[in-house]
């Protein structure tokens, strides 16, 4: 595709997915450009300002089927940003990473792997209203078996990276147990996590990593977000079964509550 057609064409789909968000109720303030960024990795991102926002689009994404639900994603968190929702408070959510990181000791590494998973709890919130917008059999399908891709069954040996790739794991089967789309890849996405967990130790002594997964994932399943307060206390327990993952202890709760 030359590149005055592939603008054309990200432009077009932009603005249909604005209408798309607009006609629902979720008008947007900001002036919203969009970009290819020929050397990305994955498929996007959103650059987000009070004024104007970008979402950039890796030259790749563009033949995926999942360009618009990207769009509408990127466009979901510049909506969330906009009207200030909790989870889209960057003050808030590193006062709270600081505050965890600074109580447990954590290293570096252990802080980057919360602020990496912390990214998974925002999705997930975010994906409420773009899920409400892709409620189309083409459109689920399009989306099981994108999460499906998401599912690891094979742990590298790194602790602190298996442990991500198990959230991803359980973020991947909250997503469609969320939003009871939970059918036809279920099988597949079960087998693969069972597989990962078969191999996933956190030390000689610990038999419970199942049911760790399991607390992870209902809660990405279930949580309901209403207020700062609110979402203040999600996030500690949602890093509190991270910590739990990574390290077989009692942790941080009672410390900052």
């Amino acid at each position: 595709m030359e590149t005055t057609n592939q603008d054309e064409y990200l432009n077009q789909t932009l603005q249909l997915a604005i209408e798309r968000m607009r006609d629902a109720g979720y008008s947007l303030d900001a002036i919203i450009d969009i970009e290819i960024n020929p050397d990305l990795q994955f498929m996007g991102y959103a650059k987000i300002d009070s004024h104007s926002s970008t979402i950039v689009i890796a030259d790749w994404a563009l033949d995926s089927e999942m360009l618009g639900g990207l769009i509408l994603h990127e466009l979901a968190h510049i909506y969330f940003t906009e009207n200030q929702y909790p989870s889209h408070k960057p003050e808030l959510i590193q006062e709270i990473i600081y505050s965890i990181i600074h109580s447990e000791g954590l290293s570096n590494v252990e802080g980057s792997f919360l602020t990496e998973c912390f990214s998974h709890l925002q999705n997930i919130l975010v994906d409420d209203l773009v899920f409400e917008l892709m409620n189309s059999k083409k459109e689920t399908k399009l989306i099981q078996e994108f999460f499906l891709t998401w599912m690891s069954d094979s742990p590298t040996g790194n602790h602190i990276v298996d442990t991500s790739l198990l959230t991803r794991n359980a973020f991947a089967i909250a997503s469609l147990k969320r939003r009871n789309i939970f059918f036809n890849v279920d099988k597949e996405m079960e087998s693969r996590n069972e597989k990962f967990l078969s191999f996933y130790k956190i030390d000689k002594t610990d038999t419970n990593n199942s049911k760790k997964f399991i607390r992870l994932e209902t809660f990405l399943e279930t949580i309901n977000l209403k207020n700062d307060s609110n979402f203040r206390n999600i996030l500690l327990q949602y890093f509190e079964l991270l910590i739990n993952l990574l390290q077989p202890k009692d942790i941080f709760l009672d410390k900052l509550k």
